[in-house]
């Protein structure tokens, strides 16, 4: 797979900065969550992996929208043999984002809501533009959070602020974001690019290019344990392996140099 493979992605445009691949999502008028969309940007997050040069990841949407969640004409389309495709692959498309081997930014204007909101919340950060406007809608529908996201929704805000969001239903802005810890920081919406490019360049000058998978990895499922003994095991685990890979003494007295 290569650039090539990349342009025959119709839902998603790949541009590149530096180390950082932008993939902008390319579904008007409001890039609705359905299979085509979660194919298409699970399609490009497989070909940026096998690309050593890319280190990380910038998902972004229109200047009016990020993500406005599901497709709810689709759905109210679907067969429920569809409806239950649409429920795993979204399942899977979640797992696999968030432990995606490279760090991931959202870059966000305009709307994200629903599933928007969640794709936003999967990635390791979010940069909001001032006017970026975030909400959970579904709940009008009687429904809760999907795809398994509950849990990582849980882990970016705290619990009364999530039940704000779903129970409520109003959308907040991102001001309100920001308070919520729902976004890392909010700029103009002209900014919100270069702000999302400055923090992966960031990223990109602070760490070795295998260390993103290894401290990805720890944090997912250190996540997912009670015990320390077994957290414990799981950073050993990784060091291990970073440890067959590089020439410790080589490595320290290269990085002693540098400092």
């Amino acid at each position: 797979m290569s650039y090539e493979s990349l342009k025959d992605i119709k839902l998603v445009k790949t541009s590149f900065k530096n180390q950082t691949a932008i993939l902008t999502l390319n579904k008007p008028p409001v890039n609705a969550l359905f299979i085509d969309l979660y194919n298409d940007i699970s399609r490009a997050l497989d070909i940026l992996e096998g690309m050593s040069e890319v280190r990380a990841i910038i998902l972004t949407g229109s200047d009016r929208v990020f993500s406005a969640g599901m497709d709810l004409k689709a759905v109210g389309k679907a067969s429920p043999e569809e409806m239950l495709e649409l429920m795993e692959i979204g399942y899977n498309f979640f797992q696999r984002m968030e432990r995606y081997p490279k760090p991931t930014i959202a870059a966000v204007k305009g709307f994200a809501l629903g599933g928007g909101l969640a794709l936003a919340i999967v990635c390791d950060f979010r940069i909001a533009g001032e006017n970026a406007t975030f909400g959970l809608p579904e709940s009008r529908l009687g429904f809760p959070l999907l795809w398994g996201v509950t849990n990582l929704f849980l882990r970016t805000v705290s619990r009364g602020p999530g039940l704000d969001l779903l129970l409520t239903g109003r959308n907040i802005t991102a001001r309100e974001a920001l308070q919520y810890n729902l976004v890392k920081s909010v700029v103009p919406d002209d900014k919100v690019l270069e702000e999302a490019l400055n923090l992966a360049d960031q990223i990109n000058q602070n760490l070795p290019p295998f260390a993103a998978k290894a401290i990805k990895s720890v944090l997912y499922e250190a996540s997912r344990e009670t015990s320390p003994r077994k957290v414990f095991d799981i950073e050993n685990r990784h060091v291990w392996e970073i440890l067959n890979k590089i020439n410790l003494k080589a490595w320290l007295r290269e990085y002693l140099e540098k400092k």
